[in-house]
């Protein structure tokens, strides 16, 4: 039987914090299940930051697959939970875009698929790591 939904990837990630995986995941699938999306696959991160990329396995599976065109959107919660580096974050939104997979944040309402919707992606991003940095020089103080 051919289904003509959208096969969606989810993206969840927690850090140390572990600052509400279920509610990531919970809030994700409504998403895709109000929207009519079929979801491929969760990739999910527990205890991983997102200043690199380095050691986060669910996330290099998550490309390898997008690679494959293996799903048509990424949905995440919240950019940053995807990356908190800008140039990590439009690296992989250059992956996706490259495989015609589009990339939704839910809780911040923007996409990739529209010149706007890449504007807004991009001052997210650096937004994000921004309020990272600050973060960290408070830490140091």
């Amino acid at each position: 039987m051919t289904t003509n939904k959208t096969k969606v990837a989810i993206y969840a990630r927690v850090n140390q914090e572990q600052e509400g995986l279920d509610k990531q995941l919970n809030a994700l699938r409504a998403y895709c299940e109000a929207h009519g999306k079929e979801i491929y696959v969760e990739y999910v991160e527990e205890g991983v930051s997102g200043i690199s990329m380095e050691g986060r396995h669910s996330l290099q599976r998550l490309l390898e697959d997008a690679e494959e065109q293996e799903f048509q959107e990424l949905v995440v919660w919240k950019l940053n939970r995807l990356a908190r580096n800008v140039l990590d974050v439009m690296g992989i939104i250059r992956k996706l875009e490259e495989r015609n997979i589009t990339f939704r944040s839910i809780t911040e309402n923007f996409e990739n698929s529209t010149p706007i919707g890449k504007f807004a992606l991009q001052v997210m991003a650096a937004v994000t790591e921004l309020e990272l940095k600050q973060s960290m020089a408070g830490d140091q103080h």
